[in-house]
């Protein structure tokens, strides 16, 4: 009767009587007669009023028992498959040491990477469990349908501690717990994101204290594999690589201005080099957005102001942009074209509007537009005008690779070709693979990058504000959709950096 209600009682009393030091429980029986009085009466009042009311809380009781006994029945057969010895799961491959605080579970998605981790760990103080598929969300399911499912039994056995917040056999208790790192380890894709957001929700849900006391990590395997001159390195992600092939690149070009005939210095080309990499993200972001960069820098005012607002317009597959300096321009814009936002007086006038072909997406670029201006001017000062962001019909620098009789020279055209080419110089005599999963490392690769203590980096969970943890969760992954779906619209437009 109680799951899901929320009450609150105020008492004064110059005696309270408590049930124990923490003073979970008030027991004062004088209390108890008058709030179970004023309560009975209230309800039953309410009850003869309402007896529709009445009939849905008694259904919704009676669910929630028959809900609570198989959880009980499903959460005791977990139990007895056995905490210790020969009953631990068998895909599990457990470690010698027994002492939690020296040892440390990775849960591995899919088989194939299950199998290298087994493999390259050290037996000592590294237990493997692989998980097959994706797992079921706990936020939606019933925890007797959660407990049937196998990848869920099997984690709660090998981690030891039981589930849920409350008491008898099979709760959760900490003292149980088997390892004191428990480490999801998944790809690094869209379905690898996804089950580590599903493993995530079970551990907020049903080991709760496992995340709040950090006991939950998130591995970090490399993107990529770079090999140069025999020697192998391995890159987190882009940004990374990126800064060792313009490294690599820098030691072996020139580059001249051909307006002046001036030649940069080292420094000054890295110094344009880390301008124009921070410019390209902001240009892939507009371009993104279905918009062209030299375009946008073009629509720039007088002033050197560029727009603050896209506007995609989409008719068949057919696409435009436009871009507007100032807010009143772009309402003026939504004014003259009422059709392109599904708007209508009524429901259906609006629905028919959303399932025409021309629609119109729009993107605020305020913060966009003031960084890109800034970035502009600084390379302005060095000497690249913002005029020959765009190509030009003739070269405007030289890049320049090599010495003497065997050096390569290349003429530029435009700004962005400068990056492009620094980049293409340093790629030389360089193998770049790109991991798709973790199957794809042997056993020695998935060690050294992901696994070895002394090389690896973990992304330890904290719950740094449980209010917002829990609206998160509730928003994202439960049976409401409205709310996910709002959730997606509000933020769609804000994503800087995707890889997917």
């Amino acid at each position: 009767m109680r799951e899901g209600l929320t009450a609150v009682v105020s008492i004064k009393h110059s005696d309270p009587k408590f049930e124990s030091q923490t003073k979970v429980k008030l027991i004062s029986p004088e209390v108890d007669s008058i709030v179970g009085s004023v309560s009975y009466e209230g309800l039953m009042s309410y009850f003869d009023a309402n007896p529709p009311v009445a009939k849905r809380i008694l259904e919704k009781a009676l669910n929630a028992a028959r809900a609570r006994e198989a959880a009980r029945k499903a959460r005791e057969a977990v139990r007895k498959t056995a905490l210790t010895g020969g009953g631990l799961p068998g895909k599990l491959a457990d470690c010698s040491d027994r002492d939690p605080a020296n040892t440390e579970l990775y849960i591995v998605e899919g088989d194939s990477a299950g199998g290298s981790a087994k493999q390259g760990r050290d037996r000592k103080f590294q237990a493997i469990l692989p998980i097959r598929g994706k797992l079921i969300n706990v936020e939606k399911a019933r925890l007797d349908k959660v407990l049937q499912n196998n990848e869920i039994r099997t984690m709660i056995t090998a981690i030891g501690t039981g589930i849920g917040d409350g008491e008898g056999e099979g709760a959760f208790d900490l003292n149980k717990l088997r390892y004191h790192k428990i480490i999801i380890m998944t790809d690094a894709d869209v379905d690898g994101s996804h089950i580590r957001t599903l493993l995530l929700t079970f551990f907020y849900r049903q080991m709760h204290q496992l995340v709040k006391q950090g006991y939950v990590y998130i591995a970090q395997p490399p993107l990529y594999s770079v090999t140069r001159k025999k020697r192998t390195d391995y890159v987190d992600d882009d940004a990374q690589l990126n800064r060792i092939l313009l490294q690599n690149g820098t030691e072996e070009v020139r580059l001249k201005n051909l307006a002046d005939g001036r030649e940069f210095t080292p420094k000054q080309l890295e110094e344009i080099l880390t301008l124009l990499e921070s410019l390209d993200k902001y240009a892939t972001f507009i371009r993104r957005q279905g918009g062209d960069f030299a375009d946008y820098v073009e629509k720039r005012d007088a002033d050197h102001a560029f727009p603050v607002y896209l506007i995609k317009v989409r008719e068949g597959n057919e696409e435009s942009v436009h871009y507007f300096d100032a807010l009143p321009a772009v309402e003026q814009f939504k004014a003259e074209n009422p059709d392109l936002y599904g708007d209508g007086e009524t429901r259906e006038q609006a629905e028919k509007a959303r399932k025409q072909s021309r629609r119109a997406v729009g993107v605020d670029l305020h913060l966009e537009s003031k960084a890109i201006g800034e970035l502009l001017g600084k390379l302005a000062k060095k000497g690249l005008a913002v005029d020959h962001y765009a190509a030009q019909d003739a070269p405007l620098f030289e890049l320049t690779e090599g010495e003497g009789e065997r050096a390569i020279v290349k003429p530029l055209f435009s700004i962005p070709e400068i990056l492009d080419g620094v980049k293409t110089v340093g790629k030389k005599g360089m193998q770049i693979y790109r991991f798709k999963g973790l199957g794809e490392m042997d056993a020695k690769e998935l060690f050294e990058t992901t696994m070895n203590p002394v090389k690896r980096k973990l992304l330890r969970i904290d719950l740094t504000d449980a209010v917002e943890a829990e609206e998160m969760f509730v928003r994202l992954m439960g049976d409401e959709v409205e709310p996910r779906r709002q959730f997606i619209e509000d933020n769609a437009l804000n994503v800087r950096n995707l890889d997917v």
